[in-house]
Formats: structure tokens, C-alpha cells, sequence
């Protein structure tokens, strides 16, 4: 009787990569929508909708319902608290007041859900930066993978903020700042934030995350790990495209920062999934 190898199962999920595409679309999409506000704001909805989608598929498979669902709330609850503290108080990222056409509440749903899924897309790349992968965070890992988190979440809303306050008003600075008319606190905030809530997730993850066979077998593979990157660089593009609605300096500098922050992160986790031996093809 011939022997026969079993093929290592392989976490190339048809339904995550039609969404991935998807995804891709909307992006392209946005070009020929700009000038329509009603449109626009369609797209930018859907785009949030199917990054978000996308984040809780790739999240499930790693965590599972219940720790992604832990990590929803940690940070809804986190993000939510302090944009509505510096609405009231200017801290941590200065004065502002989101525009009607978000929704009627202080901090519109949408922004919470923007929140999440990126902020889970970066602390997957984190993971692959720090070469965690599939494993526990153990050790300085817990703090490290978080810090690393929070750098590349933060490199996101450097390049959205000036496009998204000052030319299309979806929030207004009441006192507009020296970055392209954005506080230079806001930043700093963000950071903050989101490293609380990173490090707030990374110590639960410290002690309830487990790892069993069937786990692994879903995201010991290239592909599994190489969504991540690949959103996140669908995301960045999204930005870069926007030199299409308006030709000025501010998308060209928005373009150029993009691609120096959050296109050289995902390629640089692209190539380190590329080239781990520890992980399937």
C-alpha cells in the first residue's frame, strides 16, 4: 500500500478573500464618489462595514467568539469613554465635535466600529512584527505586542485626520492645530488610547488565551496571517486614492505619508510571513 502525506491544512478561507476583494472594490470605487456626498457617505459605510466583518472572521478563527467579543467591548468601552471626555474637556485629543451627517450622537456607532477593526488589524500585525504568531503572549510580549499595536494604529489616523476633519468636515477642531489643521494632541491621545485598550485585551489574552490543535491548524499558514497585512494595506490605499477627489497639498502630502507608514508596514509584514519557515504555505 503506497504511502500517502497528509497535506497540513491550510487557512486560505474563500469567504475572508471574496470579502478581501470586496473590500478592494469599495476602495476603488471611492474615486467616483467623492464628489457625491450622499455616495460617499454610502461607501464610506460599506468600507467600514467590510473591514469590520473581516476583522471579527480573522479575529474568530485566532480567538474565538467569546475573547472577540471581550476584545469588541474593551474597545468600545475605552474609545467611547474618552472621545466623549474630549468632547466635553479637550483631553486627551483636544476640542471637536463630529459632523450631523456621522449621526446624531456625540460619538457616532461608526467611528466605535472603525475603532475595533483596525485596531484589531494592528494588533495582528503586531504580532507578526514581534514574530508572536500563534503563540500566548507571554513575557515582555505582553507589553511589547501592544506598544507595536499602537504605533501602527496611530500611523492610520495620521493619514485619515487631515482629509476627514479639514476637507470633508465629517469632525471639526474647535481649535484647529500646526498638523494640516489638526492638533498636534491628538496624536498623543490616540496613542494613548489605544495602547490602553491594547494592553487591557494583552493582559486578559495573558491568562484566558488558549491555543489548542484546532486552532492552530486554522493560523499556522501564510494566508491566514497575510489578510491582515493585506487589509491593512487596502485601507492605506483607500487614503492614497483620495488625490483623485482633490489634487492639493494636503492629499499629496496624506498620499506620500501613506505610503511611507502604512504601506511599508504591510510589506514588511508581508515579507516576514513570506519568509517564516514556522508557517504553512
Amino acid at each position: 500500500m503506497p504511502n500517502t502525506v497528509k497535506k497540513p491544512k491550510t487557512s486560505f478561507n474563500k469567504l475572508r478573500w471574496f470579502l478581501i476583494i470586496l473590500y478592494f472594490v469599495i476602495n476603488i470605487l471611492m474615486i467616483f464618489t467623492f464628489s457625491d456626498p450622499n455616495l460617499q457617505s454610502v461607501d464610506y459605510f460599506l468600507a467600514t462595514a467590510f473591514i469590520f466583518v473581516l476583522a471579527v472572521l480573522h479575529g474568530v478563527d485566532r480567538y474565538g467568539k467569546k475573547n472577540m467579543l471581550i476584545f469588541f467591548l474593551i474597545t468600545w468601552a475605552v474609545s467611547f469613554t474618552f472621545e466623549n471626555l474630549s468632547i466635553a474637556t479637550g483631553f486627551p485629543f483636544g476640542y471637536y465635535h463630529y459632523s450631523p451627517s456621522l449621526g446624531m450622537m456625540t460619538v457616532p456607532l461608526i467611528i466605535i466600529f472603525a475603532y475595533f477593526a483596525v485596531g484589531y488589524l494592528s494588533f495582528a500585525l503586531a504580532h507578526v512584527l514581534t514574530g508572536q504568531y500563534a503563540r500566548k503572549l507571554q513575557g515582555k510580549q505582553v507589553f511589547l505586542v501592544p506598544l507595536i499595536a499602537a504605533f501602527i494604529m496611530v500611523m492610520w489616523d495620521l493619514t485619515i485626520d487631515p482629509l476627514s476633519s479639514t476637507l470633508l468636515g465629517m469632525w471639526v477642531w474647535t481649535n484647529p492645530g500646526a498638523y494640516f489643521g489638526v492638533p498636534v494632541s491628538n496624536f498623543f491621545g490616540w496613542f494613548l488610547v489605544v495602547y490602553i485598550f491594547f494592553q487591557i485585551f494583552a493582559l486578559y489574552l495573558s491568562r484566558y488565551d488558549t491555543i489548542n490543535d484546532k486552532i492552530r491548524s486554522k493560523i499556522t499558514s501564510k494566508p491566514y496571517w497575510g489578510e491582515a497585512a493585506l487589509v491593512y494595506g487596502i485601507t492605506a490605499l483607500g487614503t492614497i486614492l483620495f488625490i483623485f477627489f482633490q489634487y492639493n497639498y494636503i492629499t499629496i502630502d496624506m498620499a506620500l505619508i501613506t505610503v511611507f507608514t502604512m504601506i511599508f508596514v504591510a510589506l514588511v509584514a508581508l515579507v516576514n510571513i513570506s519568509n517564516n519557515p514556522e508557517l504553512d504555505k
